[in-house]
């Protein structure tokens, strides 16, 4: 038996060719996610959601975007826009718990879209603690869809936020008074959970 190999075939036969088509992302409060297509977007009328839910991020991407959807178990689920089919504003869409398989009771409660895993993770808990990870910590080279211990656990949280680059927040007290904060003045945590 004589095994040969064909020469002539280059690495450039087997690239897969990446949808980086225009969409636009919804996420809602109680953790339902909608891409639609601008084509679509146009000719659709009001967003239709849960009684009592609301929109809480909307996001200008494409088809070759990476999501990561952070839960209220300090976890963190990968996945791709691509996974999701096209939506509409006349139905709900899916449900990420569902979709991308929580665990009983964990609930999504922030998106963040990348292509570089640039930027940063801010979180910011109840207690006033802020902390900032980079968005890298999140890249892993295997296809791992889900990643614990995403952020600290020790206290509760309040808001979570992708920043792309060093910017000024403004932080409200629960007593009207308000601080602005630039992010660059935040050391960043060399591991995710502490």
């Amino acid at each position: 038996t004589e095994i040969v190999s064909d020469s002539s075939a280059s690495d450039s036969d087997f690239e897969v060719e990446v949808d980086e088509s225009p969409v636009t992302l919804f996420f809602t409060k109680d953790g339902y996610f909608k891409k639609i297509t601008p084509q679509s977007l146009r000719m659709s009328g009001e967003q239709k959601l849960k009684e009592g839910d609301e929109i809480v991020q909307q996001v200008e991407s494409d088809n070759a975007t990476e999501l990561l959807f952070f839960s209220n178990k300090c976890q963190v689920y990968k996945t791709k826009t691509i996974e999701f089919e096209d939506s509409k504003a006349s139905i709900l869409g899916d449900f990420i718990p569902s979709k991308l398989e929580f665990e009983q009771g964990e609930n999504a409660i922030y998106m963040a879209d990348t292509k570089d895993y640039k930027g940063f993770m801010i979180f910011v808990f109840d207690n006033g603690r802020i902390a900032k990870v980079p968005l890298s910590s999140y890249e892993t080279k295997t296809n791992r869809k889900k990643l614990i211990k995403a952020y600290c656990d020790k206290y509760t949280i309040h808001t979570i936020l992708h920043v792309k680059e060093e910017t000024e927040l403004l932080l409200k007290s629960t007593n009207g008074r308000m601080l602005i904060v630039n992010t660059a003045s935040i050391p960043a945590k060399t591991t995710k959970d502490n």
